[in-house]
């Protein structure tokens, strides 16, 4: 289902937040009206995406410039109106392989549990002995934490 604004279930939106709070990326997995709804008004069902800021995770030095990360946090009963812009975002390895990635990319390589304020231990290739991932958007000459090459 695609509606007035061009979006359709899988896309990937900035939504508008409640009054004090931030805007915030999410994947659309449902667009849908309520039935007891007489204004018939567009509402969406979609999965929380976060940026390292909107986590508890202030202390981690492992989050790449424009990473994101997925989340098992659904929000129900979003007004389709609160759609501000769209963004892609892809897996690391195909964020790596792009061309030119502008500000509108995003990639995610782990998943945020928000109750226990971590990420899910996850496979990651990393680059050295001290086991640091990759970072797409630095020039990784020489691991700051190990010194290894």
């Amino acid at each position: 289902m695609r509606f007035s604004n061009g979006c359709s279930v899988a896309d990937y939106v900035l939504l508008k937040a409640e009054r004090g709070k931030i805007s915030y990326i999410a994947r659309i997995h449902q667009i849908y009206i309520r039935c007891e709804d007489v204004s018939r008004e567009v509402d969406l069902k979609v999965q929380r995406f976060y940026r390292l800021d909107d986590t508890q995770m202030k202390h981690v030095s492992i989050n790449g410039k424009n990473e994101l990360y997925k989340s098992i946090h659904y929000d129900y009963d979003v007004p389709a109106d609160s759609i501000l812009d769209t963004y892609s975002v892809c897996t690391f390895k195909s964020y790596t392989k792009l061309p030119d990635a502008n500000e509108n990319v995003f990639f995610t390589r782990y998943t945020y549990d928000r109750v226990a304020k971590k990420v899910e231990d996850v496979d990651v290739d990393v680059f050295c002995h001290c086991k640091m991932p990759n970072y797409p958007d630095r020039l990784t000459v020489q691991c700051k934490n190990c010194k290894d090459w």
